[in-house]
This record gives structure tokens, sequence and C-alpha cells, in this order.
């Protein structure tokens, strides 16, 4: 057998001191995502966008009729974020809509547009709100747009989040690095987070719960289409 490497052997004499052990094991293999994030790679971020509010409103219509609740109003994330260009407000789009304009399988069933705006941003920012028939969210801690707060957007049935710093990192001027252009409607380009940042971003949240399709959906988009294909195979 070969010797174990001084590194190797450090680590193991570190994690022994704090009272643990390293353990290796296999897991099963999860390709349940591998399907719907090849497809929506396939389209433009807007087609993907369109697509996923397609699929989220449908599903949000056949829950409200099993259980027999109103059906939601039709949001329009969309509007949203026409309501914050026409201000011109500076954001870093994350959050589900981002995910989806990567690739991400996950719909957008919350209906809510989260961004991290830059800061300086109070006046216009609220210019937008005031034009969507926005108030503070109900259970808002703070209605300030320089403080984590979510906002209720009547015109266009949707929550705008506002986050100046999620977790796992410093806020807009650390996202904004990294983030992309992206073009979602012919008059419409959005500053989206790199899908790199809205994994860091899941994996540092309370709910990891959306960290599993987010790295797949990283796999999938780094590979390139000759060994994607070949990997189906």
């Amino acid at each position: 057998m070969s010797e174990i490497s001084p590194v190797a052997g450090a680590a193991a004499a570190l994690i022994a001191a704090c009272g643990l052990e390293l353990t290796f094991g296999l897991t099963r293999a999860d390709d349940s995502y591998d399907e719907p994030i090849t497809t929506a790679l396939a389209l433009t971020p807007a087609q993907r966008l369109e697509r996923a509010l397609g699929d989220a409103r449908s599903l949000r219509a056949a829950r409200a009729q099993a259980t027999g609740t109103p059906t939601p109003a039709l949001a329009d994330p969309r509007g949203v974020l026409r309501a914050l260009d026409r201000v011109a407000a500076r954001y870093v789009l994350i959050g589900e809509l981002a995910e989806v304009l990567h690739g991400s399988p996950l719909l957008p069933i919350a209906s809510t547009v989260t961004i991290v705006a830059r800061a300086g941003q109070r006046e216009n920012m609220s210019t937008a709100i005031i034009a969507s028939r926005g108030h503070p969210a109900q259970g808002s801690a703070t209605s300030s747009i320089d403080a984590p707060a979510r906002f209720t957007l009547d015109e266009y049935g949707v929550e705008l989040v506002v986050a100046p710093a999620p977790a796992g990192t410093h806020g807009y001027e650390d996202l904004r690095r990294d983030a992309t252009p992206i073009q979602i409607a012919e008059d419409l380009s959005v500053a989206v987070a790199s899908l790199v940042d809205l994994v860091r971003i899941a994996e540092a949240s309370e709910d990891r719960a959306r960290v599993p399709a987010l790295r797949r959906t990283l796999e999938l988009a780094s590979t390139p289409p000759a060994s994607a294909s070949a990997d189906a195979a």
C-alpha cells in the first residue's frame, strides 16, 4: 500500500484532533434533472423564461383547483423588470428568475423578483415601486430599499425582494463582477448573477433544497456540447 502523503496525513491529524474522522462513501447518481436542464440549455434565455413562467402558472392553477382555493393572480415579473429599467435602477437579478435564465429546471412558483440593488438607489427604486402600486409585503420587517425588504407590487402580481447582501456574498459590488447582461425580451436586458454565484448563494442559505439542481445545471452548462452528447450516449 502506498504511503499517505504529508498533506493528507496532516489533514487526517487535524480532523482527528477535532474529534472527527474522515469517511468516504458512494451514493447513487441522480440524473433526474439532466433532461429538463439539457432541454432548457438548448433554448435562449428569453425562451427559458417564457416556458418556465407558463409552466409555473399552470402548476399554480392546478394546485388552486386541487385545494379549492382561488386561482392566483397572473404574475408578470417582466413587468417589474421593465419598471426598474424605466428608472435606470442598477441591480443584479438573483433568485428563481435568475436561475431559470441560466437553465435551471426549478420553476419560479413563488412569483418573486429578487434583486441586489446598488447602494444609493433609494429615489429611483422608490419611484419604480410606487409606479407599480407597491407596498411593504405583509410581515416585512422594513420598507427601506437600503435594507432587506419585500414589497408587494399589485400592478404585476409579484413580490419584489430587495436583498442588499444575500447569504454567502458581499452584496452588489461582489455579484456585479461576474454578472451577465441577459436579453429577456427584445426591449429588455437585465444584469443577472452568474450561475456560480447563484450556487454560492444557495449553498449559504438556510434552505438548501435548490442546491442539487443548481449544481447540476452548472455542470451541464460547463460541459462542451460534444462531450455532453457523448455522456448522454
